[in-house]
């Protein structure tokens, strides 16, 4: 409450603008945070950015809850991840543009990463216009056209609209068990399909998202 008031003096009384990190945006979730968006008719939504990692077969392997939005650089830490996991790195590593940053390339293939497909961000030089035009790119940088298929099937489908829990370490609990949920339901499709007698019962519709191929 003293951090909403001081708030609105500076804002209001003082005519001071607050930075974005420092704004209270909710009495209730006060870990809530601005979300510049630019689409879909919002120029601003509120609550979490969250990250997530997935492999091939449609299993989300991390998710994280970012402190501010800012997804620059992600991709070394999934990759990290991943090699934690797996005891190897991945051979396609493919992403939007938003988790792209100066040194994302160099790590990965320092890594082991043997193909990267992640648009890079800022003014492009004609050398890497020329890379992301090679079919051989444009390949890889499909495995993440399903993105916003996962998305849309965790908020659907497993609780992502709204996190039912309060506090930072409850929305953590909520989309852990969502994510649980959502891979349990790929292991069983992933087993129906292999198995006859269970495919004929089988009445889910897969959806793939962001690809990390093992």
């Amino acid at each position: 409450m003293e951090r909403v008031i001081a708030q609105t003096r500076s804002r209001v009384l003082e005519g001071k603008k607050v930075a974005s990190e420092q704004k209270v945006l909710s009495l209730f979730e006060p870990h809530t945070r601005a979300i510049p968006r630019h689409k879909g008719g919002a120029l601003v939504e509120f609550g979490r950015q969250v990250i997530l990692d997935e492999v091939e077969g449609g299993i989300v392997m991390r998710y994280q809850i970012l402190e501010y939005p800012n997804e620059h650089g992600q991709a070394i830490e999934a990759v990290s991840h991943h090699c934690a996991l797996f005891e190897h790195p991945p051979n396609l590593v493919t992403a939007d543009r938003g988790v792209h940053s100066a040194e994302t390339e160099d790590k990965l293939k320092a890594s082991g990463v043997k193909r990267i497909a992640i648009p890079a961000s800022g003014k492009l030089s004609q050398e890497r216009q020329a890379l992301e035009r090679t079919r051989s790119w444009k390949r890889g940088y499909r495995w993440r056209a399903g993105i916003e298929g996962r998305i849309a099937s965790l908020r659907r489908d497993f609780g992502w609209r709204k996190s039912r829990y309060h506090g930072s370490d409850g929305m953590e609990r909520w989309l852990g068990l969502g994510v649980i949920a959502s891979n349990l339901r790929r292991i069983t499709l992933a087993k129906g399909a292999s198995n006859p007698s269970v495919r004929k019962t089988q009445t889910l519709s897969p959806r793939a998202c962001y690809k990390w191929p093992s």
